[in-house]
């Protein structure tokens, strides 16, 4: 059972700011309203439900059946198929229900590496990159011959800008296997951040062979090409990235600086409203802002009217 925080009553100096002197209590704090022992014991009921719970869980599933709630219904999993179930949920492109499943299991069970390492994968699938570090760096910890939870804890690290371990992770994510692509996308990510493009060419070159249709990658590639001045290799990047996604904010950016650089100012500018567009949407202001003040740049620069604007 997991621990339960309590918290303390709080002391004399505490009612010394909430109170006059003539109102201070002598000893105990003041008798809590109604309301508030009625919701402190619907709370103790409920902790009661959620550790009945969690008994039945483990009385199920030593019986061959675990049930896990969800938004939108149970989901019934039979003994010894849970990761299955799960890999079948994120491969049908359901991880968050995947994810209901895998945070049980590696609650309950905190020394599976099996459960651990799938609830990483499942966090990093759903961008929890706080969630996946932790659990990707348990996983190591337990067994440090598994690629994938080293190609999570580098790119999750990589995430919280922690450069150096994030290359150190990836690194040994491909020496245990070379044919992972996520730890060459990572270090072409760090080279690109160092403003090292000819290295990280190299790395997201193999991380776009051995993940084709990864649109996270084309985009980086088209920024490797774009800062070798490469631009016609660039848009051929940036335009598979819009085919595979053609709501990447990413793909826009870059395809934006790509024609802006081939001198065709209209079309530079649309996809740059597009990208200003999709940042907002997905809450990332900084971007937005970036994309909106090129955008303005961008206009200044080919003189151009409203008219010649075009979503």
């Amino acid at each position: 059972m997991l621990p339960v925080n309590s918290m303390t009553r709080p002391g004399l100096e505490r009612y010394r700011e909430l109170y006059q002197p003539e109102d201070l209590p002598s000893s105990k704090p003041p008798p809590e309203p109604r309301g508030k022992n009625i919701l402190k014991k619907s709370g103790v009921a409920l902790a009661f439900i959620g550790v009945a719970a969690g008994a039945y869980y483990f009385y199920a599933t030593q019986r061959g059946i675990g049930w896990f709630t969800a938004s939108e219904k149970e989901i019934a999993v039979e003994k010894g198929r849970e990761l299955v179930a799960v890999r079948q949920l994120v491969d049908e492109g359901r991880p968050d229900r995947a994810l209901n499943i895998i945070r049980t299991l590696y609650k309950l069970n905190p020394d599976n590496v099996e459960y651990i390492s799938t609830g990483a994968w499942v966090h990093f699938k759903l961008g929890q990159y706080r969630q996946a570090l932790p659990l990707a760096e348990t996983a190591v910890h337990l067994d440090a011959s598994r690629a994938r939870d080293h190609a999570i804890l580098g790119a999750t690290r990589f995430f919280f800008n922690q450069i150096d371990p994030a290359m150190e992770s990836s690194i040994q994510a491909i020496q245990l296997d070379p044919e992972l692509p996520l730890p060459y996308l990572t270090l072409g990510e760090i080279y690109l951040k160092k403003d090292d493009a000819a290295k990280a060419l190299k790395a997201l070159k193999q991380a776009g062979r051995l993940d084709t249709e990864n649109p996270r990658v084309w985009n980086r590639l088209s920024s490797a090409f774009l800062r070798l001045n490469q631009l016609d290799n660039a848009r051929l990047a940036a335009e598979t990235a819009l085919r595979l996604d053609p709501k990447s904010a990413a793909g826009h950016f870059n395809l934006a600086m790509i024609l802006f650089k081939l001198e065709k100012g209209p079309q530079a500018v649309r996809h740059m409203q597009q990208s200003e567009d999709l940042y907002q949407q997905a809450g990332q202001t900084e971007w937005a802002g970036k994309s909106r003040q090129t955008k303005e740049l961008m206009i200044r620069k080919f003189k151009l009217r409203p008219e010649d604007i075009v979503h």
